[in-house]
């Protein structure tokens, strides 16, 4: 029997997670669609690949799992209520956010975060109430800056240790 929701939801509170923006067009109308994805990994170096989790009823699901494209925003800790923003649903988060173009495969992105990295989606896997997005990395910039982390419900940043001598 599988384990209570509860008790899954205290396994996920184990590791901090980059936060990250997935955006892309909507194939009808081509406005931006987007979310907060705490579940973003890089996948593979040879050829490079990212993956990130999406809800079902995310409002944004079709869009994004029918993309062919897809911009990934990895956000400074400065960045948190556009994550909030993007964890909700409604077009209130497109309207109240700036956006750039990706020079290569021309995704949405966010302005001002610490990497802006540029997909095609090359699999997509239903998993659960979740599909699994890869996508093959076609071009990425990075900015120099802290993370905006995921722990514990709650939005932080990196604290490294103290040395430890031995």
């Amino acid at each position: 029997m599988p384990i209570s929701g509860e008790v899954y939801k205290q396994i996920g509170r184990n590791a901090a997670s980059p936060v990250c923006i997935a955006a892309a067009y909507d194939r009808v109308t081509g406005a931006v669609v987007g979310l907060t994805a705490s579940s973003f990994v890089t996948l593979s170096f040879e050829p490079p690949m990212v993956m990130f989790a999406i809800q079902q009823h995310a409002d944004s699901y079709s869009s994004i799992v029918s993309s062919k494209a897809f911009g990934v925003s990895l956000l400074g800790s400065g960045q948190s209520q556009i994550a909030s923003l993007f964890a909700t649903k409604g077009r209130q988060k497109y309207e109240r956010t700036s956006f750039s173009v990706g020079g290569t495969l021309k995704v949405p992105l966010i302005e001002g975060s610490l990497a802006e990295i540029e997909c095609l989606t090359s699999q997509v896997f239903v998993s659960g109430d979740h599909a699994i997005i890869v996508g093959l990395v076609e071009a990425a910039r990075t900015r120099s800056g802290e993370p905006l982390l995921y722990f514990g419900g709650k939005f932080g940043c990196f604290a490294p240790l103290a040395t430890v001598d031995s």
